[in-house]
């Protein structure tokens, strides 16, 4: 059972709707989507600086990062300096080659923009990259997301309730980037995209700094027919290779896709799951075979034995389901800051290790 309350909103975040209730961020194109409205977000985690003395490590935690202090396996600077200075190459492509030079995996969490609402996503955002996310990954929230299971549903449908449009994100996004360089992925399903312009949308992505995008529901063939948009943008667009698909299509998706290519481990939609099946470690070394672009796999993986099973043959683990898990079944914001940053640290000092 959610602990939060999630009718009743145990974080104390109030939120204004009343004035901005036409605002509609998607039309009904393919999919019934519900209105989403502008609002003022106040923050009222209030949350203090301190120190907790965890079990191996002390968690520093100030109203902006909580990072695990230990011997820095997952400690990172947050700064602007770290600037792609290599032409022709992408944020995401370097921080791949400097995985590859280090003989280490990468790991990248997915949060939806607006959960548990607008401040306290860009805090999760700050804790992730502290304790040593590679690339996060950044879902808009949508009414009809087919591809996420019960868990990003539900946080989904909160930063909906919070007013969280397509605008918004992007704003959001930028005020990231004033503190921070990591590559940041767009994870939307073309709807969005599509109701809002692809072109405009690609643009004011990439004015907010968004490195690439992932969109679930854009098959193989649909791509072709927004190629020119996708090839005129400096933003890798990441393609999804799926255990259904057969070799011939898994080569064409491959060749296209730009930063990574996203490896579902299921065959079906996001969630917590218990083991990886071995048809899983097939798929990830038949795609090794025909690819040198970088592996990213995702849906399901939730446990550090899980990571250890699967490390060999890829080169980067997803992880959005357990996270938001983690905040949701927490008693308060705080606290589940605290569980995530010891996590995330487990998680990325199995990956580099």
């Amino acid at each position: 059972m959610n602990k939060f309350n999630l009718k009743k909103n145990k974080f104390n975040n109030n939120i204004n709707n009343k004035n901005n209730k036409g605002n509609k961020n998607n039309s009904n194109i393919s999919f019934d989507v519900n209105d989403m409205k502008n609002n003022d977000n106040d923050n009222k985690f209030n949350i203090e600086n301190k120190t907790v003395i965890g079990a191996n490590a002390n968690i520093i935690i100030d109203a902006n990062i909580i990072a695990i202090a230990n011997n820095g396996i997952g400690i990172k600077t947050i700064a602007k300096t770290e600037t792609n200075n290599f032409s022709g190459k992408s944020k995401i492509d370097l921080v791949f080659e400097k995985l590859r030079v280090k003989n280490q995996k990468g790991f990248i969490p997915f949060v939806t923009c607006g959960y548990p609402d607008l401040d306290g996503y860009k805090k999760l955002v700050n804790v992730l990259e502290a304790n040593g996310a590679d690339i996060i990954e950044i879902g808009i929230p949508f009414s009809d997301p087919l591809a996420d299971g019960p868990i990003i549903q539900t946080t989904s449908k909160i930063a909906l309730d919070n007013g969280i449009n397509t605008d918004i994100v992007f704003n959001s996004i930028k005020e990231i980037r004033n503190g921070s360089s990591i590559p940041l992925v767009l994870m939307t399903y073309f709807n969005t995209i599509y109701s809002y312009g692809i072109n405009k949308f690609l643009k004011n992505a990439e004015e907010a700094g968004v490195d690439g995008l992932i969109i679930p529901d854009l098959p193989l063939e649909e791509y072709y027919n927004c190629k020119d948009y996708f090839e005129e943008s400096k933003i890798d667009n990441i393609m999804l290779a799926s255990l259904r698909s057969n070799q011939e299509r898994l080569k064409r998706i491959s060749n296209i896709t730009k930063g990574f290519l996203y490896c579902v481990s299921v065959k079906g939609v996001t969630g917590v799951r218990n083991k990886i099946d071995i048809e899983v470690i097939e798929f990830l070394k038949r795609l090794k075979e025909i690819t040198d672009v970088p592996l990213a796999l995702g849906f399901g993986i939730s446990t550090i034995s899980q990571i250890n099973e699967v490390k060999k043959y890829c080169d980067a683990v997803i992880m959005g389901s357990k996270i938001l898990s983690v905040l949701l079944n927490s008693d308060n914001f705080s606290n589940g800051l605290e569980s995530i940053s010891r996590l995330v640290y487990e998680i990325n000092s199995a990956l580099k290790s």
